[in-house]
């Protein structure tokens, strides 16, 4: 067995603690520095969830298929199972009027990446308007609810544990953990590609979709155990908006990523009818019951196993 197939579990981990550091750095410097909790939550915490995506694209330039597999396999998994799997677990009560807008940002960020995929690529172009839309996202997110009593959660005060010195040396060693972490882990990834005979398209997919999407998951086990039921919602949502047009923007803006038949017939597909899935449940009956999580969680699974035993989807030309 290859050492370099090692990379993947310690990838994992080291992708896990620097999200974690980076994050808990980032946050306490934030405030320190006089941002709002509310800009925080929005912005650094976001980041720290889906960073192991946005690094794992960024150091992935050798195999782009990769960086689109990751994205879309992610956000998949984190319908599937951050949402499906915790609302078998215990029922998800989410209000839709007060997460109406990053719900519509999720359907219009997963339809964007697959309309713009359609000429069978994507580049800098595409990935600037990603970025682009993600800002625009993030503007109007501040202007609608920075006055709307949202900003911070009842009873919670800035934490300032850190000192600011303190505070810039987690970050700075949460970023370096981070991409050594992404490093190993991709690098792993490709090698278990070459052993098995399978796409790269196929381990992002399944394999680096899973390793990056620990930190929802994490979250999401968390929120339900404590019933903060909404914050499982608020931080898958968060998550695919954050993926589909930072993470992704970030990629394609320095890399060409193509897209093949299948990503565009299939994969896709699913990643908007899950979103969808979501969506209606949530409009519908303001939470995510056990029977709608059964048939989420169920909806990964059967698409996992199909990916798996037909690895001919994830074949093709550009």
């Amino acid at each position: 067995m290859s050492l370099l197939l090692l990379g993947i579990p310690i990838g994992v981990v080291l992708l896990y603690l620097g999200a974690e550091w980076t994050v808990s750095g980032a946050k306490d410097l934030a405030l320190r520095l006089g941002v709002t909790p509310f800009v925080v939550g929005l912005t650094v915490v976001a980041f720290g969830s889906s960073s192991p995506e946005t690094v794992t694209a960024l150091v992935s330039g050798d195999n782009p298929e990769i960086i689109i597999g990751n994205i879309v396999g992610s956000n998949i998994l984190n319908i599937g199972l951050a949402v499906g799997l915790m609302a078998v677990l215990a029922p998800i009560a989410c209000v839709y009027k007060m997460v109406r807008f990053e719900i519509v940002a999720m359907l219009v960020a997963v339809t964007a990446i697959s309309v713009l995929s359609l000429n069978g690529s994507l580049g800098t172009l595409q990935g600037a308007i990603l970025i682009v839309t993600f800002s625009m996202f993030l503007a109007l997110v501040y202007l609608l609810k920075k006055d709307s009593g949202e900003s911070t959660a009842p009873g919670e005060a800035p934490a300032l544990g850190m000192s600011t010195a303190k505070c810039v040396v987690f970050v700075a060693i949460g970023i370096c953990v981070l991409y050594i972490g992404a490093r190993g882990f991709v690098g792993g990834a490709v090698e278990l590609a070459g052993m098995l005979g399978v796409s790269d398209l196929l381990i992002g997919l399944v394999i680096v979709a899973v390793g990056t999407g620990l930190p929802e998951l994490c979250i999401s086990l968390v929120a339900t155990r404590r019933h903060e039921n909404e914050l499982v919602v608020s931080n898958v949502v968060g998550s695919i908006v954050f993926n589909s047009l930072f993470a992704l923007g970030i990629g394609t803006v320095f890399f060409t990523v193509p897209i093949n038949h299948y990503m565009l017939v299939f994969h896709m597909p699913v990643m908007i009818l899950m979103a969808i899935a979501l969506a209606a449940m949530i409009r519908l009956g303001n939470r995510v019951g056990r029977v709608g999580g059964a048939a989420l969680a169920a909806a990964y699974i059967t698409y996992v196993c199909l990916t798996v035993t037909f690895p001919e989807l994830t074949w093709g030309a550009s």
